[in-house]
């Protein structure tokens, strides 16, 4: 059986991402979308001509990752597309926010996104593709948002060395690090109006990052950054002592 894997494939990015896959990958028998909602997840079944495998779980929980790689063992896929889409953020103080979001946070972008990496591997296809879903706040610490950042900071370090191990196997593996997207993310991640002028200056459509992302990994690159703005901040980043980065963004110690 030949497939894809797309988490996160409700909403936002990994939706587009499905839509994406279903158009270019002609040579797959079906795809494999896992969230938590399985009302969207048959939805997006009228957009695609490939068969949809519908997973609806929470991959933070250890049973749906116990579930998932049962069913991998047993089907033994070869798995040309892995998109590793699935995110959770929490705007706020370390010391207001609750231990259910902070921990939360690490068992969605950390904990789900390894253990749903790790048990692909073994049938990844030579020529496959595995895309990582990080941020732009991976480039830079983030107070105020500095769990989720660090967590994206964690997909980016692990999608590089990951990509470089994974060569000798003829897998490529892309790190996506968008700036802020126009998807419910931030519905739930409890900004408010905090960065409304960050969002309606930066803000990118789902549909274009993931292009952008599909493009990237085409060509085998091993991180894919949309617009020149978050290609310009990647930059800055890595020239400009972060204590400056940090004050300039307007954000407090």
């Amino acid at each position: 059986m030949k497939i894809a894997i797309v988490s996160g494939a409700s909403s936002g990015i990994g939706r587009e991402l499905v839509k994406i896959i279903d158009k270019h990958c002609p040579m797959i028998d079906e795809i494999w979308v896992i969230a938590r909602r399985k009302e969207r997840l048959e939805q997006l079944q009228f957009k695609t001509g490939h068969p949809l495998r519908i997973l609806a779980m929470d991959l933070s929980k250890e049973e749906s990752l116990i579930r998932l790689k049962k069913l991998m063992d047993q089907k033994k896929p070869h798995i040309y597309v892995l998109a590793a889409s699935a995110g959770f953020g929490k705007y706020g103080q370390n010391i207001s926010q609750t231990f259910q979001d902070a921990t939360g946070m690490i068992d969605v972008n950390v904990r789900a996104l390894t253990g749903l990496t790790q048990m692909s591997l073994p049938y990844m296809v030579k020529g496959g593709r595995i895309l990582l879903l990080s941020s732009s706040a991976a480039f830079v610490p983030q107070p105020g948002f500095s769990i989720y950042a660090a967590t994206k900071a964690y997909v980016l370090s692990y999608g590089r060395s990951l990509g470089q191990e994974m060569k000798k196997r003829g897998v490529h593996v892309t790190t996506v690090c968008p700036g802020p997207v126009k998807t419910e993310f931030f519905d739930h991640c409890g900004t408010g109006e905090t960065l409304s002028a960050f969002k309606l200056f930066f803000m990118a459509q789902p549909e274009k990052v993931a292009r952008q992302a599909w493009r990237d990994t085409m060509k085998k690159k091993s991180l894919s950054v949309y617009g020149i703005s978050m290609k310009s901040f990647r930059i800055l980043s890595k020239a400009v002592p972060h204590r400056w980065l940090i004050k300039g963004m307007g954000l407090v110690l």
